[in-house]
């Protein structure tokens, strides 16, 4: 194996391929990179057991002769960020992977090739369809409520439920729920459970307008657009029948300035007990009270004007600061409502505009 590539295209690539690099690895393999040269160009990939990724370079390169290797992707990514600008050659001689920039050369020893697993990256024949725009906005919306705990492994990650004209995307760890429907072209009506880790690559990766393709099998889910192919192992279990979670009717519907309780919620950070802020939420005759008490650091109180209320008056519950922010931030909307039925009751926020789009949150009890 011999080419050259440029700094630029190739620290580019590592810029992405280096997000799928875990700190921990199931098999010592999987610090590995494999790299394949062949007459049209460049593939890598990189894998941590669960979410896979190649990426093919065209541009900005030159082939002398093809072949492939395997090296430590965290080293070799170290090595081509600290080359000079310009071209870098690589070449693979025996045992060793030698890059060479300007008068710089480094070696990298190569893995056993038969020890970096066979990765499959065929297409399923299941698919839906989106605008990448859309689908992007819908995972910004719902990822932060998927769970990064181990103790239920499906609820790390974003529940797809898939019809042929739209998708249903949900996040939950238990505490909250993240919920929001975007137009989406299915093949047939599915349910798939994709891990969040997948899902914040593709933000960064794919954009704009373009239509989507996500294909799926029973065991893994798979995005490609230009030259890079993003793959995952689907999460294994039920994901918990949400529709039930989400109350249909609701005493209270409190219309607010999304941004005002936003910055009002932010004043109340420092209050932390035990690395959490706790708030409480009180409607009364002109304003809404928000308030934050710790014996360890202090108190707060301010109040906010709401726009407008319907329903039953008596509004007064307690909640973690951290989920409301981040529920809150999420709407993209400047005016929001809350509804709410009683202080040991789920309530939700919503978009004064997008009523498919719900945010819920269960209270917190003071002792």
């Amino acid at each position: 194996m011999n080419f050259k590539i440029s700094k630029k295209e190739i620290v580019s690539v590592m810029n992405r391929i280096s997000r799928i690099f875990a700190a921990t690895v199931v098999l010592p393999a999987y610090r590995g990179i494999r790299i394949t040269a062949n007459t049209s160009g460049v593939s890598i990939v990189v894998s941590d057991g669960t979410v896979s990724m190649q990426e093919f370079i065209d541009t900005e390169i030159e082939i002398y002769e093809c072949g492939e290797c395997v090296v430590d992707g965290r080293l070799f990514f170290e090595i081509v960020k600290k080359a000079a600008d310009g071209m870098i050659w690589i070449r693979k001689e025996g045992k060793l992977l030698k890059l060479k920039s300007n008068k710089a050369e480094m070696k990298l020893v190569i893995f056993a090739e038969e020890q970096y697993p066979n990765i499959d990256f065929s297409f399923p024949k299941n698919s839906f369809s989106a605008a990448a725009s859309a689908l992007e906005d819908a995972i910004d919306k719902t990822i932060f409520s998927a769970s990064d705990q181990q103790t239920r492994p499906v609820l790390g990650g974003l529940n797809f439920h898939i019809t042929k004209q739209d998708c249903t995307i949900t996040g939950s760890d238990s505490y909250r729920l993240s919920r929001i429907v975007i137009p989406a072209i299915g093949q047939k009506e599915s349910v798939l459970t994709i891990p969040k880790k997948m899902l914040s690559l593709f933000t960064d990766i794919f954009s704009g307008d373009e239509e989507l393709y996500l294909h799926f099998s029973e065991r893994k889910a798979l995005i490609s657009s230009n030259n890079i192919v993003l793959q995952s192992v689907l999460l294994e279990g039920a994901f918990p029948d949400t529709s039930k979670l989400i109350p249909n009717k609701f005493e209270t519907a409190l219309k607010l300035e999304t941004e005002k309780l936003i910055d009002a919620l932010d004043r109340t950070a420092f209050n932390k007990e035990d690395g959490v802020t706790i708030i409480g939420l009180e409607l009364l005759t002109d304003e809404l009270l928000i308030t934050s008490e710790s014996q360890e650091v202090g108190s707060s109180i301010e109040s906010i004007e709401y726009i407008e209320v319907e329903g039953n008056q008596e509004v007064c519950f307690h909640c973690n600061q951290q989920y409301m922010l981040e529920a809150l931030k999420a709407l993209h909307s400047k005016t929001c409502i809350l509804h709410y039925n009683a202080d040991n009751k789920p309530f939700i926020f919503q978009p004064d505009d997008d009523k498919e789009h719900v945010q819920l949150l269960l209270p917190v009890r003071r002792r």
